[in-house]
């Protein structure tokens, strides 16, 4: 692999979700760990085993920081984070009257508890270089690499053209602790109870091992669903012709 993007920099960061994708960089670059700070976000909201994770790593590194930020207090003020958003629980619909719950979409949830916060102490903490185990698999765009203009810092993505067994056997190879949660389909492990983001079986999963957590995330989408569903009527009857 190469490493010509660290040695560019004197120091960098490394952001750590407590995924398998992540994880599998904290490994990778661990010949290198005394030019790495470690950064794991935590939105107060992770699940038991992800703790369990972030705290072995956390005793293996020489430079590991946290930053929280509080989830749950967030959509309670702004809305549930949802996939399907109907503009009567934006604040413009609710300020009409219609919508009951406040609901946003889930990028915007996402940004605000942990994209923004973790870049702006990328930002506060001078890191030139910043670290992150995207992966071309999991999303649609790839971010801009190697200190697009107007960036604060250059962005490396080491294992961008990995696949999901790539990682899963690279792990067992240098004897990495395998989360229950990788083997499952939810990927984000930073908020064990959000409710969007449906197509990761999050719902089965909490229901086997964390009832719980199944409860009050079962609680979270039955609100968003009392929204939608309407509305979802609305638009079979429209489809169908009236």
């Amino acid at each position: 692999m190469e490493f010509s993007a660290l040695f560019r920099h004197e120091h960098a960061a490394l952001q750590f979700s407590g995924g398998k994708d992540s994880l599998a960089l904290v490994y990778l670059l661990r010949p290198h760990w005394d030019r790495l700070t470690v950064y794991h976000l935590d939105t107060g909201d992770l699940l038991p085993e992800v703790k369990d994770i972030v705290g072995a790593v956390e005793e293996m590194v020489p430079d590991f920081r946290r930053i929280g930020t509080d989830s749950l207090a967030w959509t309670a003020q702004h809305g549930l984070p949802s996939d399907l958003v109907p503009t009567g629980c934006t604040p413009f619909g609710r300020n009409l009257g219609f919508g009951k719950q406040a609901i946003v979409d889930r990028f915007f949830c996402c940004f605000s508890n942990i994209m923004q916060p973790m870049h702006n102490r990328m930002v506060e903490d001078g890191m030139s270089l910043v670290i992150r185990g995207t992966k071309r698999v999991d999303i649609k765009k790839l971010p801009a690499v190697n200190g697009e203009k107007g960036s604060d810092y250059e962005l490396w993505l080491p294992i961008q053209e990995w696949s999901h067994k790539q990682v899963f056997a690279y792990l067992r190879e240098v004897g990495a602790p395998i989360c229950r949660v990788y083997e499952n389909a939810v990927n984000a492990p930073e908020c064990a109870t959000c409710p969007a983001w449906w197509s990761e079986g999050r719902g089965a999963y909490l229901k086997k091992y964390h009832p719980d957590l199944s409860a009050i995330y079962a609680e979270k989408l039955a609100a968003v669903a009392r929204e939608v569903a309407p509305l979802w009527e609305h638009l079979n009857v429209e489809m169908a012709g009236g």
